[in-house]
């Protein structure tokens, strides 16, 4: 983006001329879509996505995306495939508007992969997870609850610098493969139940081979009556629903 000013004006041959009201409003335009910025304008609220690799975070965020129209961001997906590697190296975002409201979907990389810290996407993650304007989406596969889950949580509030936990949803994916109610899936772990519990019991469940957006639906009608901050997603129906 860019305009030419004459700022010494002597004759008519400047071609294209801009009132400098005109500027300022492009200038906002631009800064509402920049991380972490403040002021009344900006009112994109984040969704964050943490956990380890193979989780399921980028799937559940292409879950999140294909509900809503794109409005920012390389390409239509995040990139979700099977790989003994992690897929997701960096933070990488997009901006979707869902049911008429703008939010920032923010895919992050496993920060402590094979037990070593990428302190620099730690870093560029604070830009988006930031108190009062985020909604943290902790990402757990049903049935692979590993031994590097266990003090994830803590490991995050950590190196994040703030009690996530506090606006923080526990996202169960694969919930197609779960047998049983996910209650009972969560009481016989003592471990996953400790997360959740400090989560104030927040928690939901994606089918991510479904592409039925009655899921996410059903997640977002929770977000305002957990966090009133959250702007409120104008589907037509949508009330909020109190936790299980």
């Amino acid at each position: 983006r860019g305009y030419f000013f004459c700022n010494e004006r002597l004759d008519n041959n400047c071609s294209t001329e801009i009132h400098p009201d005109q500027l300022l409003v492009t200038v906002d335009k631009i800064t509402e879509y920049l991380p972490g910025a403040s002021g009344s304008r900006n009112r994109l609220f984040n969704m964050v996505l943490l956990g380890n690799s193979g989780t399921g975070k980028s799937a559940s965020a292409n879950t999140i995306l294909a509900a809503g129209k794109l409005i920012s961001g390389s390409g239509q997906h995040f990139p979700s495939y099977p790989s003994s590697t992690p897929v997701t190296t960096k933070c990488e975002e997009k901006i979707v508007d869902i049911f008429g409201t703008k939010v920032r979907v923010v895919d992050t990389p496993d920060f402590f992969y094979e037990e070593r810290v990428d302190r620099a996407q730690v870093e560029e993650c604070k830009n988006y997870c930031q108190e009062g304007q985020c909604v943290v989406l902790l990402v757990i596969q049903l049935g692979r609850f590993t031994d590097g889950e266990r003090g994830i949580l803590e490991k995050l509030e950590k190196h994040l610098g703030w009690r996530i936990r506090d606006n923080t949803i526990v996202l169960f994916t694969h919930g197609e493969d779960l047998k049983g109610s996910v209650e009972k899936f969560i009481g016989g772990r003592n471990h996953l139940k400790h997360i959740v519990e400090a989560c104030g019991r927040r928690y939901h469940v994606f089918k991510n081979s479904s592409k039925d957006s009655k899921q996410l639906k059903a997640l977002l009608k929770k977000f305002s009556d957990m966090f009133p901050e959250f702007p409120t997603i104008g589907a037509p129906g949508m009330s909020c629903l109190s936790f299980r």
